[in-house]
């Protein structure tokens, strides 16, 4: 890590020195301290990804790193992103993953150019620049045909969680446990952008709530006559008289959800792949070769990675759901007495 020594980390901003532990953004090649980039949950410029920032180093560091590698006379490769030297047979740049080598087609536009085969080990399989975003995996590694560069770029935020598990289930179809998925259920599938499931999950958690429907009324009437013994911590008996059926479905309802939670648990990492690579294939599958690999890029990063508005506007339909239902009774309790 030593191209990057002097170089401010954006998140602390103090400079790197040789000893620090440095990870790299995927999509945009930005250094940052692990612990930083742990800490934020994502790159420090990821505001900036959709509009193709791609972050350079300051030019002296940029110069510094090109003199020392003409001063040893080594053959590699300067990265155009970062300027780190890289081996001569490198397809992607050790440190940020941009593109190495560029060729044109007869149309005018570029496309990878893979480098000679030469023997020896493979240069990526050691880099620690790998273990916070593509958990540590080279990004020209391939998972059921989709490259993980690929794959990090569409699954942005927590891609070193999501690679390794990928490739676990394409080469065992191993079940593995997903704790945001067991605390959030339907909301999370919002929030990684799969509103089908999200919305199938939200209506059989609805329809839970149904039976509670049915006795809310009569449990209301109760609670306001024994508001003076439930305000001192005694807690009479709820025995309903109507919608016994309601009553009895409680407890099952309660189990459902439960079970539900911890399947979306084992199964979320599933679904999310099936969908990551349908996404993603559909993707390359639009655009074809006949557009440059920024356009990719920016496409895999707009349909792709996280939907915060999605969450919101999942919970604040949810919420108006059940107050709206929870003011309806109340009114009509009201308006009944």
């Amino acid at each position: 890590m030593a191209h990057y020594t002097g170089v401010h980390c954006p998140v602390c901003d103090k400079k790197f020195t040789d000893e620090d532990d440095i990870v790299v953004c995927p999509v945009c090649g930005a250094p940052h301290h692990r612990a930083c980039y742990q800490q934020e949950g994502h790159c420090a410029f990821e505001a900036q990804h959709i509009k193709g920032h791609t972050w350079e180093p300051p030019k002296q560091e940029a110069h510094a790193g090109q003199g020392q590698n003409q001063q040893n006379g080594a053959s590699s490769m300067v990265c155009p992103s970062c300027g780190a030297n890289n081996p001569p047979s490198g397809l992607f740049c050790q440190i940020c993953g941009t593109p190495l080598r560029k060729t044109s087609d007869p149309a005018g536009q570029w496309q990878w150019q893979p480098p000679q085969q030469q023997p020896g080990p493979n240069p990526y399989a050691n880099s620690n620049a790998y273990n916070a975003s593509f958990g540590g995996l080279s990004p020209d590694d391939q998972i059921d045909g989709v490259s993980v560069r690929d794959l990090a770029l569409y699954v942005g935020p927590n891609s070193h969680y999501f690679l390794p598990r990928f490739k676990q289930i394409a080469e065992h179809s191993g079940l593995s446990f997903n704790f945001s998925a067991f605390l959030f259920h339907f909301v999370y599938f919002f929030y990684r952008k799969m509103y089908l499931i999200g919305t199938l999950l939200l209506l059989v958690a609805a329809m839970t709530f149904v039976p509670a429907l049915f006795i809310a009324r009569e449990y209301t009437v109760f609670v306001m006559e024994n508001f003076a013994d439930i305000s001192v911590g005694i807690m009479p008996v709820f025995e309903p008289v109507n919608h016994l059926w309601a009553y009895r479905l409680l407890p099952y309802t309660r189990m459902v959800m439960f079970g539900m939670m911890f399947l979306l648990a084992f199964f979320a990492n599933q679904l999310y792949m099936r969908h990551v690579f349908r996404q993603v294939r559909k993707i390359q599958e639009r655009l074809g070769n006949t557009v440059n690999d920024q356009t990719y890029v920016d496409s895999l990063v707009r349909c792709g990675r996280t939907s915060r508005a999605a969450v919101v506007l999942c919970l604040i339909g949810a919420a108006a759901a059940y107050f709206g239902s929870c003011l309806l009774i109340a009114l009509t309790v009201i308006a009944g007495s």
